[in-house]
């Protein structure tokens, strides 16, 4: 269908798609995927495989070895000008039974609010990749882009067995739309994303009894004191650096000069630059105490998102689309990483385009169900977008007037 056509009224569509919509999504939710656990994850995938292939949409389930695996799935029966990927992710950070405190529900005093572990982060946004294309089957909407969907289960423990596929499908589609929540209650897009860094550091000292010899010990745990000062001088809040110890260990007894220590550290920057230059201060922190040594093992597990050329084109076409649609659209900067790191290093992407809602990773986690079914159909709209990798600002943003 030419982009210059009539679309039909998609944000009505939607609302009246909700039913369905809510029942796909209790199903997810209420199919615990905690991290970590491929049978659960297993079960998740079984039942998408399911809904994709009542729309034509053939499936390849990849094995993983600590979590389920990967899907992906297309319409092989669509001619097309290229792809487009929807990207996310089916695991969550809830461990097992969590349902039973955070059941899926509606809230008392507002039905517009949907509950339930991992409904936000990202079991809704996953529910809508598959409601906007059963709607674009029914509507005969035919896109010149094939959309693919990949569907990972390690995205929540730095997506480590499926980052390589990522990265070559990124290599080979035209745009990436990442369902992953939007940010903040208003729903902002996440056009900027930090980078992200994990770092263990371990300490050797020397042992001693600690009441008979104590000077002839050397404490890992007092230079660790030592070291975290360190560390937390990289902190540049003005500039987006975050730097955290999140978490310490050591020592073998009250009685004994602590022979060994450790921390896990995380970091967060806006740059690449940032990063090389943290990396390198991290990487050459010396021990403080004469007979102590560290060893510094980490690195940056996922690049920052960046507000470069061809994300911004993505972005001015949904700001145009959503205002065609009488909806607000804002964007933002979020401190979390995601996939979507990975696929703006090689096409254009746009992130954040799933669940509006709030309390990612909190026991307040929820989705507002009317913004996230507006959010569906601005999805549709920018499934429907030819190939605009090339065009300038104000030719993409005459591509949502002309599909008015």
């Amino acid at each position: 269908m030419p982009v210059s056509e009539a679309l039909p009224d998609l944000l009505t569509i939607c609302q009246k798609e909700k039913n369905n919509f809510l029942k796909l999504l209790k199903r997810l939710v209420e199919t615990e995927t905690p991290p970590a656990d491929p049978k659960r994850h297993r079960k998740l995938f079984s039942i998408l495989e399911k809904e994709l292939n009542r729309i034509g949409y053939r499936s390849a389930l990849y094995p993983g070895v600590k979590s389920g695996g990967q899907l992906l799935a297309r319409n092989g029966d669509i001619k097309s000008d290229g792809y487009q990927l929807m990207l996310g992710h089916v695991d969550t950070v809830w461990p097992l039974r969590t349902l039973e405190k955070m059941p899926f529900s509606k809230g008392q005093e507002d039905v517009n609010i949907l509950t339930g572990p991992g409904i936000y982060d990202m079991k809704a946004g996953v529910a809508m990749m598959i409601t906007a294309l059963k709607i674009m089957k029914k509507k005969k909407l035919v896109p010149k882009l094939q959309p693919v969907i990949y569907l990972n289960s390690d995205e929540e423990t730095g997506s480590r067995e499926s980052k390589r596929d990522i990265l070559r499908l990124a290599k080979v589609v035209k745009r990436v739309f990442v369902l992953e929540p939007s940010l903040d209650p208003d729903g902002k897009l996440k056009t900027r994303r930090k980078g992200v860094g994990h770092y263990d550091i371990k300490i050797k000292g020397v042992s001693s009894h600690a009441g008979i010899e104590p000077e002839k010990g050397k404490s890992a745990i007092l230079e660790l004191s030592y070291l975290i000062q360190k560390l937390h001088e990289l902190n540049d809040p003005e500039h987006g650096i975050t730097v955290n110890v999140g978490k310490i260990d050591g020592g073998i007894s009250t009685n004994v000069i602590a022979p060994e220590s450790s921390a896990s550290v995380d970091v967060r920057v806006m740059t690449k630059a940032d990063a090389e230059r943290v990396n390198e201060k991290i990487h050459s922190l010396k021990a403080t105490t004469p007979g102590v040594t560290l060893e510094v093992d980490g690195g940056f597990e996922r690049p920052p998102l960046v507000q470069n050329k061809r994300n911004r084109t993505l972005w001015i076409a949904a700001e145009s689309f959503a205002s065609l649609m009488n909806m607000e659209l804002k964007q933002g900067i979020s401190g979390g990483g995601s996939d979507g790191s990975y696929t703006s290093l090689h096409t254009a992407t746009l992130d954040g385009l799933g669940a509006v809602g709030d309390g990612a990773h909190s026991p307040t986690e929820k989705i507002f169900l009317r913004e996230t079914l507006q959010r569906t159909a601005l999805l549709i709209h920018l499934l429907m977008l030819p190939d605009i990798s090339d065009e300038p600002a104000d030719v993409v943003a005459e591509y949502a007037y002309q599909a008015e």
